[in-house]
């Protein structure tokens, strides 16, 4: 199965959706049983390795319905037999025309979930073939039922699969579907055709329309009062919409109970590490199973890729999550100075120190974590001491003769390779060892270009509060654009740019106009322009429900057996006349 970027991009968004919608986990293996899309939780559950004779067995058979994982006949050989972390699973063959693509797994990692799921096995059978059938319909274009149909129906039937009030919405803010629940919290207004903006406050309304995603937040209103969850999508890197869920809502009663990102400073910390690429899914699932050890981690990557960001959500996420975090720059420190700063001083140590000496950064971390920025800058005469702490966790400020115990974690990082240092004797090779024992690569922006459109977003909401220009977005134009610059700068450039449109917008939208005149200059605005996927299959979709009317007729009898041959209902299609205007009196 082969997905190019945009696909797999937009793919990837309905997939986050409807997990956040039915609270079921999901997976999608290609036929060579590589794990190729798959939700955060699942890949820090089961990670990327499969067990292939499971899938195997799924192409074969059509579906399989694991209702005691590690303890089947299919795990046997399994990393996981008998102790598996899922608590049920259900796989599902993704076929179009008698070719396997792959398999869709629906899979839950709580006795919740499985609770819920045996209890309305035939529904999750249903949503397991509907998002198999979507992810066929993507692959092959030309099928009479075209992807946008497809994510219709599914997301129609996903949002019934919860309790708690559901919206789905379009990217104007216009409700599209919802569930019962929803229909009766806001009975007060007719949502079927009603705007977003007449139920939630204009503050809240803009976040969603930037495409900025959301969990428990409060809201409160003069109607109702509940904890408001956004899953946005998006398609050919816009904002298409998104599925909005009301938890707990209780009519005039405000709640004081912070957010669980208030609640989990570890979940907030690792919320702005932005992106859902597979290789940032990734990254986080290492983080967080790295974090709870006390061994040290260096973090490799280009300037400007964030190392020090994933060092703190590494704290925030260990035992040490309640000591201090020290951060020092090691090429931003003198030779002269750097084993001071590091290991500290004791008074009369030398001229010029400090009456009563000063803790060096070893002891301010104590208890917690030290994180050594750029340390391939670190003094050669430096490493041999830093080394002999790291095996020993005793420091001896300068003028000392005795020996201070520390109990410090150590994330270093580096955008340099360690390795040619090391071959250079610019740096220690058992220091190198010492510290690389679990090694994080940051990638950098140019191959994770899916994450672009989430990263403006983020950056677009941040400095439209903090500048107070309020901004609803990017043109089209202006993301794609921007997805054509490399980016050697990596995320810090990026946030330069948008700061600096924000700061010249004079528009409700950022355009090409507002750019850094460096981009707008290195990039020429050729083929921009040129109509996407999502244009050329909508094309596609009039063109073919024209012709199915012309053959069986524009009366009621042959819209009829249109819906029926295109496989919809006759209300859908009829929603699809209206938007292609085209909708000639029936006859009796």
């Amino acid at each position: 199965m082969i997905l190019d970027t945009h696909t797999k991009s937009s793919l990837q968004h309905i997939l986050n959706s409807l997990s956040a919608t039915t609270d079921v986990e999901i997976a999608v293996f290609d036929n060579s049983c590589h794990l190729i899309l798959f939700t955060p939780s699942y890949l820090h559950h089961k990670g990327k390795t499969v067990h292939t004779p499971s899938i195997e067995e799924v192409m074969q058979e059509g579906k399989m319905i694991v209702n005691e994982p590690g303890r089947m006949p299919s795990c046997v050989g399994c990393r996981f037999k008998d102790n598996c972390p899922s608590t049920i699973e259900i796989l599902n063959c993704i076929n179009v025309n008698r070719y396997t693509f792959g398999v869709v797994a629906l899979t839950s990692f709580t006795q919740e979930g499985q609770s819920r799921i045996s209890s309305d096995m035939a529904a999750y059978l249903r949503l397991s073939q509907e998002i198999a059938s979507l992810i066929g319909a993507v692959l092959m274009q030309g099928a009479g039922k075209n992807r946008f149909h497809y994510l219709d129906e599914l997301l129609h039937a996903a949002i019934q699969f919860t309790t708690d009030p559901v919206i789905a919405i379009d990217h104007n803010g216009q409700v599209t579907h919802f569930n019962d629940a929803a229909l009766d919290l806001f009975s007060f207004c007719n949502l079927s055709t009603t705007a977003l903006k007449q139920i939630l406050p204009q503050s809240i309304l803009n976040s969603i329309l930037t495409g900025e995603p959301m969990e428990d937040r409060p809201v409160n209103t003069s109607h109702f009062h509940g904890r408001l969850s956004v899953a946005p999508a998006h398609l050919e890197d816009a904002f298409a919409g998104a599925v909005l869920t009301i938890q707990q809502p209780v009519s005039h009663q405000k709640s004081d109970t912070p957010s669980s990102s208030e609640q989990d400073p570890g979940k907030a910390t690792l919320a702005e590490i932005i992106g859902n690429s597979p290789v940032i899914a990734a990254l986080k699932a290492d983080l967080l199973r790295f974090s709870p050890t006390p061994s040290p981690i260096l973090i490799t990557g280009e300037t400007g890729t964030g190392k020090e960001l994933v060092a703190q959500a590494i704290h925030a996420n260990s035992p040490r999550r309640n000591g201090p975090f020290v951060a020092i720059n090691c090429a931003s420190i003198p030779e002269t100075l750097f084993e001071s700063e590091l290991f500290g001083y004791m008074e009369g140590a030398f001229t010029g120190a400090k009456k009563g000496g000063k803790a060096g950064r070893f002891q301010m971390a104590q208890g917690g974590t030290l994180f050594l920025d750029e340390i391939g800058e670190m003094p050669f005469s430096v490493q041999a001491k830093l080394l002999r702490v790291l095996q020993h966790y005793v420091v001896e400020p300068i003028g000392s003769t005795r020996a201070i115990p520390v109990d410090v974690r150590i994330i270093a990082a580096t955008n340099q390779h360690l390795e040619t240092l090391v071959q250079e004797k610019k740096f220690r090779s058992d220091l190198y060892y010492r510290i690389n024992v679990i090694p994080l690569h940051l990638p950098p922006l140019r191959e994770r270009k899916e994450d672009l459109p989430e990263l403006c977003r983020h950056f677009l909401l941040y400095y439209s509060q903090r500048l107070s220009k309020p901004t609803a977005g990017f043109t089209p134009t202006t993301l794609k654009l921007l997805a054509r610059h490399d980016w050697p700068g990596n995320v810090r450039e990026l946030e330069n740019a948008v700061e600096y449109a924000v700061n010249f917008a004079d528009t409700n939208r950022l355009t090409t106009s507002h750019l850094p005149k460096r981009l707008t200059n290195s990039l020429q605005p050729d083929n921009i322009n040129l109509p996407g996927i999502k244009t050329k299959v909508h094309r596609y979709e009039q063109q073919t429900i024209e012709n199915l009317l012309n053959q069986h007729g524009w009366d009621k009898i042959g819209k009829e057996k249109t819906a029926k041959m295109l496989g919809i209902s006759l209300r859908t299609l009829y929603r699809k006349l209206q938007l292609i205007k085209k909708t000639p009196e029936e006859s009796n």
